[in-house]
């Protein structure tokens, strides 16, 4: 899962501030980066996750969580786990897709308790949606600086 926007742009505002601000001696620079920083600051308050990634963490998550449900049968927990899905907004995406995360939560809790060899399909749909999600995370990733940041 994803760090939120907001938390990623503050942690780098907050390193180019107090660690790297300090040690940039020409005017110049620095210059650049305070206008770094100001883009930073005004962009962090902008920037909304796309709907489409949301859509689809959502739609993953509830077919787990039904397919949990459905695994559990008679269960106690299954009533819990499909009590914690119905009750997840229908929109907008952003605010669905945190409250299937939630829920995905409540059905980890809940099969806790239970002994492996019950709840191994419900195990699998979960395992199968973390996966994929994992993927989806990745693949909006842009190809690493590694190199060019490691030359200074």
């Amino acid at each position: 899962m994803l760090l939120p926007v907001e938390a990623l742009i503050d942690g780098v505002v907050r390193t180019l501030v107090e660690s790297i601000l300090p040690d940039v001696t020409t005017r110049f620079a620095r210059g650049q980066l305070y206008a770094a920083v100001d883009v930073l600051r005004n962009l962090r308050d902008r920037i909304e996750v796309k709907v489409t990634l949301c859509e689809a963490e959502a739609a993953s998550a509830a077919t787990a969580l039904e397919r949990v449900v459905a695994g559990l049968g008679t269960e106690r927990s299954a009533v819990r786990i499909a009590e914690a899905l119905a009750a997840a907004p229908g929109g907008p995406p952003a605010e669905r897709a945190a409250a299937l995360r939630a829920a995905l939560v409540t059905a980890l809790e809940a099969l806790d308790g239970l002994p492996a060899a019950r709840t191994e399909a419900a195990r699998t749909a979960i395992a199968e949606h973390l996966a994929a999600q994992v993927m989806r995370d990745l693949m909006v990733l842009k190809p690493s600086l590694l190199t060019e940041i490691s030359k200074g």
